[in-house]
């Protein structure tokens, strides 16, 4: 049998495989669904309606080859559906066939293990484990699954979160309130006042955060519980779970975020998600550490540093480097000798000629100059009161 003949029967059968899963999943009550799927003849694609208050699509790829399977588990408060789709139906036939889709909820997809490109307006973004984004409404997309990967897909509908944030607004206990100084909430409200806006956000885990993983793995698997085997209180609970969730990945003491517009190029992405993890680093993070966290070559990380900064990798993380320790030595009595140690420099010389070659004094200098700038900047408002 020829490849060619042996690649078209195969063809035939992954196309009868998507045809029994749609009508499978028509053939389902609309009460059984979480979300309904609109095929309009939109340029978007189709359209995910959610019938819900909230709906958790649990997802896991058992391998990468064509007849490895990607296995679906959704969830809401009335119920439950499990299927199972071909790698091969979803990453070849689906991602290069089908049309994207858009929702009218906000849906947050956070990557527990290995790696997920999704492709937003025809563009691809790749997500590591532990990375996350918030998709907006309205945004077209769909997704790429590498072998063993596994993510959690969180819609919220419009109602629900406006109930949690008046919630948080009028409780009694006011640190509720946290969540409104946060990138998330001013997307998510921003969005509701203008609904036409062509943007996502971004989320990265600090450098530092090795746990982020295991600790939204955690929270998954509890609601999942909940809504399998639920009890009394199990509502709540499965909100404050939810609730969890968003605090713990708006938090910047866990997770940076970044406001990505359409009409801005990945790489743009890409260099912020480069900048983050140096600045948790003072600027001390090789090629291959950042290669390793964001999914992304060496050499094209730094071709993207050099594009938005001109300088190479090695002098960019140098530079901030720098600023952290001109920061540390007008903030701190820390001598300076353990300032440079604790950046890394085991030269002193070294130091304080790129420190000197910055900022054209000695650190030393630098110290008693900011010094002095602020104590005539505290003797010139002591005039100043004196003369009202």
């Amino acid at each position: 049998m020829s490849n060619f003949v042996a690649q078209k029967q195969d063809m035939n059968k992954y196309q009868r495989e998507a045809e029994a899963l749609k009508e499978k999943l028509n053939s389902l009550n609309a009460e059984s669904l979480a979300i309904n799927y609109l095929n309009e003849n939109n340029v978007n694609g189709i359209l995910y309606c959610i019938n819900a208050p909230f709906q958790i699509t649990y997802e896991y790829c058992s391998g990468g080859n064509d007849d490895d399977y990607l296995n679906i588990l959704q969830l809401h408060e009335g119920g439950s559906l499990y299927y199972q789709k071909s790698v091969y139906l979803q990453n070849k036939l689906d991602f290069a066939q089908y049309p994207p889709h858009y929702h009218d909820y906000y849906e947050f997809m956070i990557v527990l293990e290995s790696t997920v490109t999704q492709q937003i307006e025809g563009t691809n973004y790749s997500y590591p484990a532990g990375t996350c984004c918030l998709i907006n409404r309205n945004l077209s997309h769909k997704e790429y699954y590498y072998p063993h990967a596994r993510v959690l897909y969180l819609g919220f509908s419009i109602s629900l979160l406006k109930e949690l944030f008046d919630h948080a607004r009028k409780s009694p206990m006011i640190q509720e309130q946290s969540i409104f100084q946060t990138d998330m909430y001013r997307f998510i409200a921003n969005d509701l006042e203008k609904p036409a806006q062509r943007a996502y956000l971004d989320f990265i885990p600090l450098y530092q955060n090795e746990n982020g993983p295991t600790k939204l793995k955690e929270l998954t698997e509890k609601i999942i519980h909940n809504l399998m085997f639920p009890d009394f209180g199990s509502s709540y609970a499965i909100l404050g779970l939810l609730c969890e969730i968003l605090c713990y990945i708006s938090s910047p003491l866990n997770y940076h975020c970044t406001l990505a517009e359409i009409s801005q190029s990945n790489d743009y992405l890409i260099f912020e998600r480069i900048h983050h993890l140096l600045t948790d680093n003072d600027g001390r993070l090789s090629r291959q550490e950042i290669a390793q966290k964001i999914n992304y070559s060496g050499d094209y990380i730094n071709r993207i540093v050099n594009k938005y900064t001109g300088m190479s990798l090695h002098d960019y993380g140098m530079n901030l480097c720098i600023k952290r320790a001109a920061k540390l030595i007008a903030s701190t009595e820390h001598s300076i000798s353990d300032i440079a140690i604790s950046l890394g420099f085991t030269n002193r010389t070294y130091f304080y000629k790129i420190f000197s070659k910055k900022y054209g004094v000695t650190p030393k200098e630098y110290r008693k100059q900011i010094k002095n700038e602020s104590k005539d900047l505290f003797l010139n408002e002591i005039t100043e009161n004196r003369h009202r």
